[in-house]
């Protein structure tokens, strides 16, 4: 195999973290940019280029709405993922009282239900602003 195959195949590998739609829509066009600017003889991605391709494919799957809770009863998912972070709160705090300070770590999904939560209510509203169900 040349070069600029196995490269453009490891190229392909961190493309798949992105998002399905994305990549139909995008996928060739940022290949050819980076097979472009890539140096003569390159065989890996540089590790920058790695980092920046995981960590935009991370934020934008953050970003993309769970369209299975958004199809679902929405009004309801937000109602689980804000008793569910407010759980994980009262938990962390319980923890912590006992001197079990790993429950600290808890925090960090709590957010992550919070932000689904409000992530949620945005869809909700922008389908009402646009006089959908």
């Amino acid at each position: 195999m040349s070069d600029s195959t196995d490269l453009e195949r490891r190229y392909r590998r961190l493309l798949a973290f992105y998002p399905q739609a994305f990549r139909r829509d995008h996928e060739q066009e940022i290949l050819s940019v980076l097979m472009a600017g890539a140096v003569t003889g390159q065989q890996r991605p540089s590790l920058a280029e790695s980092a920046d391709l995981l960590t935009n494919a991370t934020w934008m799957r953050l970003r993309q709405p769970t369209s299975w809770e958004e199809r679902h009863h929405p009004g309801l998912w937000i109602l689980v993922r804000v008793l569910s972070g407010i759980w994980l709160v009262i938990l962390t705090g319980i923890l912590c009282r006992y001197g079990s300070w790993w429950g600290l770590a808890l925090l960090v999904p709590a957010a992550l239900h919070f932000y689904f939560a409000l992530r949620l209510g945005r869809f909700i509203q922008s389908q009402r602003d646009a006089g959908g169900p």
